[in-house]
């Protein structure tokens, strides 16, 4: 049974509720962290990118100017140059195919984390050339049904995303649902790139929603649950909060559970959803079954609530190895006390949603 959105409960501690992404910004081909942040199991990882507030100024007045296939064409300079320049990124890159794929050749690395960094300098592109209106993108949904008909009859839904493929060009393009999309971000960024997306994104049709450890922030995400709107979040990437341990690609890492505890917390059904690039210029987005989680899932030690997190994972997993380019964790990601078996994958579900 559904239960309506102006009936769901409000959490006991709303702080441990949630645990948000921070979005990279488009001028930056590459996550490199520097020492001293945080991340998953003593990984390194601030919530800023690199690039500077020039390198994203300048990606916006190409897009602005000569349109977004120019833009293309010096993100392969770009792509180069962090290839080069990056060994951290670089290495956890390499770290990622090696689970992957196995054991390759040496000179092979270099390609693949080159594709990798410029895929994700598409997705960025992408993303702002739709948003500011200087380019079109073909997209095909599989499985919003699900979703929509509990939305028409006004209830709030958790759509829970990944670092992986164009994660906030699918909030926009979900805009067209006419129910409010608002996206739960952790903003690290400084001020100044802060201002010049807001500025050149300020035609994007979903809300960001600023979450961090204060209880305050959890207010607006409940209201939105409660007026039976959308809240997207992503779920591959831990700041320190409440975590899991589960396989995936073959080692233990560790994921969030805030979106299952605020799932469990408010009765709002829960989606696992993608949105891929096929081609450049097309996109995939497909959604899986809905997550109805029990508040059991809130007790210390549930085994509930790490069966959910590790469902995730072997979803997160399938569509990595179907999109092996578009998965953008350039950071440490696996638990480094687990022993390592690249060619070794947990089981994954080889179901593609409908």
């Amino acid at each position: 049974m559904v239960t309506a959105g102006n009936n769901m409960s409000s959490p006991a501690r709303p702080v441990d509720l949630l645990r948000p992404e921070t979005e990279p910004s488009p001028g930056s081909a590459s996550e490199e962290p520097p020492s001293g942040a945080i991340g998953t199991g003593g990984a390194a990882w601030t919530g800023r990118t690199r690039g500077g507030y020039f390198g994203n100024w300048f990606f916006v007045q190409l897009i602005r100017v000569a349109g977004l296939r120019a833009a293309y064409a010096w993100l392969a300079l770009v792509a180069a140059y962090f290839t080069v320049s990056s060994p951290r990124a670089f290495r956890s890159s390499v770290e990622y195919f090696r689970r992957l794929s196995g054991p390759k050749p040496c000179w092979l690395w270099p390609v693949w984390v080159y594709r990798h960094f410029y895929s994700f300098g598409v997705t960025l592109l992408d993303r702002l050339a739709l948003i500011m209106g200087r380019s079109r993108m073909q997209c095909t949904f599989e499985g919003e049904p699900r979703f929509r008909e509990l939305l028409d009859r006004g209830q709030g839904i958790i759509l829970l995303g990944a670092h992986l493929g164009n994660w906030e060009m699918a909030a926009h393009l979900l805009g067209r649902l006419d129910k409010p999309v608002n996206l739960i971000v952790l903003e690290r960024e400084e001020a100044n790139i802060r201002r010049l997306f807001d500025q050149a994104l300020q035609s994007r049709r979903f809300r960001i929603l600023t979450a961090d450890d204060s209880p305050l922030r959890t207010i607006p995400i409940l209201a939105a649950l409660r007026r039976g709107e959308m809240v997207a979040m992503l779920g591959d990437r831990s700041f320190g909060g409440a975590e899991t341990p589960v396989p995936f690609l073959g080692a233990t890492a560790r994921f969030p559970v805030g979106p299952y505890h605020l799932a469990a917390a408010t009765g709002a059904p829960l989606f696992h959803v993608f949105a891929v690039r096929e081609k450049l210029g097309a996109y995939r987005f497909f959604s899986f079954p809905a997550q109805f989680v029990g508040r059991d899932v809130l007790r210390p030690g549930s085994d509930a609530l790490a069966r959910f997190v590790a469902e995730y994972a072997q979803r997160l997993e399938t569509v990595a190895r179907q999109y092996p380019f578009q998965w953008y964790n350039f950071y440490p990601f696996w638990d480094p006390a687990a022993v390592t078996d690249p060619t070794r994958s947990s089981s994954a579900s080889t179901r593609r949603s409908g």
